[in-house]
């Protein structure tokens, strides 16, 4: 049996990584039309304590799948499931529940 020569072994390698590197670029922007993504900013957010409160009411928003919160910055990141119906009145009744003031929703740009 004939040994591989180094070049055959390295083209195999980077041809291999050339094709999982554009599976993996794919895949990447497949999951990305999946989901809706809102940013809350959020007045006067700027303890733990406060970012649990807020928390606790957001998460009963229908069709959400993550909360993300940035106290220094003020600012909720919800992340929605493609399909879902994003309910601003919904999302600053949540806001409000928890004590605060919504400032700003910003709503994901439609894709073209």
């Amino acid at each position: 049996m004939k040994a591989l020569s180094f070049k055959t072994i390295l083209l195999v390698f980077l041809l291999s990584l050339l094709i999982s590197l554009l599976l993996g670029n794919l895949s990447l922007q497949a999951t990305e039309t999946q989901e809706q993504k809102v940013v809350v900013k959020i007045d006067g957010l700027s303890c733990p304590f406060c970012a649990f409160g807020v928390e606790k009411k957001l998460k009963t928003l229908e069709g959400l799948k993550t909360i993300q919160i940035k106290m220094n910055e003020g600012q909720v990141l919800l992340t929605f499931e493609a399909e879902a119906t994003i309910d601003v009145e919904a999302i600053k009744e949540a806001v409000i529940d928890s004590g605060f003031t919504a400032r700003e929703i910003i709503l994901p740009q439609p894709q073209s």
